[in-house]
């Protein structure tokens, strides 16, 4: 009994501290990253630690978020050539589809299974997305994970539902629900909450703009770039801004 015990405790233990390590390569992703092109080691890294955590079934639930937040890590930031993004994104999709049957009411899962979705949509197009119910799948996952953690990622069921709508062309008889009015009611929920999130304000400013309130829209590009990015988010942070400033080039 003694003996059972200990061993129990000892594979706890190293399984925790795998799992750790895991995440220490995770947040050292970004790290010899030259401009918003990351170096690939560290992010491997973690990759293959939580890979052997999903196959060994060792704390599936965070192993298994953070191997998703990876790949699409890697696929938008590492991988350059498309065919290679798009192979790691349908990767990330199937195994997100998998995980969020065990583990419905995550929202890490759920988020990043939309990221994977949504990166893979943007590659694909507008119109192939429509013909293969990619669109439907989003819209379903956003207000899934409102209803479970509205809160995670500084509202982020609330900012895919309003991409989405923003985003999406109204056709009509074909797609009559997509509503720009909508999106930016969204967008303003997230702001009053997180008013300081890049991402947030970034989405709301491409809201304005798509609305043709390009006054507005400006203000918020500008916030964008004034806000201080997040330490453990440089790339992605980096990434926003660098789009609020072809937005604002135009608005010049």
């Amino acid at each position: 009994m003694v003996r059972a015990t200990l061993i129990l405790f000892y594979f706890l233990i190293s399984s925790a501290d795998e799992l750790q390590q895991g995440i220490d390569y995770f947040n050292a992703r970004a790290t010899n990253a030259k401009g918003l092109q990351a170096e690939e080691t560290n992010i491997n890294k973690a990759i293959q630690v939580f890979e052997k955590m999903l196959k060994e079934n060792e704390n599936t639930e965070v192993a298994g978020a953070y191997y998703l937040k990876s790949l699409n890590f890697k696929g938008r930031f590492v991988m350059i050539n498309i065919t290679d993004k798009k192979e790691i994104f349908t990767k990330a999709i199937a195994i997100g589809n998998k995980l969020i049957k065990q583990f419905p009411k995550s929202g890490p899962i759920r988020f990043e299974l939309i990221s994977s979705i949504g990166l893979q949509a943007e590659l694909n197009g507008v119109l192939k997305s429509i013909q293969n119910d990619v669109l439907k799948q989003m819209l379903y996952h956003a207000q899934q994970l409102i209803k479970t953690d509205s809160m995670y990622m500084t509202g982020g069921g609330w900012k895919v539902l309003a991409i989405i709508n923003y985003k999406t062309p109204a056709i009509p008889l074909i797609l009559t629900w997509p509503n720009k009015e909508f999106a930016k009611a969204l967008l303003k929920k997230s702001l009053i909450y997180f008013p300081t999130s890049i991402s947030n304000n970034f989405y709301f400013a491409e809201a304005l703009f798509e609305n043709n309130e390009k006054l507005r829209a400006k203000v918020y590009f500008q916030l964008v770039i004034k806000l201080p990015p997040r330490k453990d988010y440089v790339l992605e942070d980096e990434f926003f801004k660098m789009k609020a400033k072809k937005y604002l080039d135009k608005l010049m």
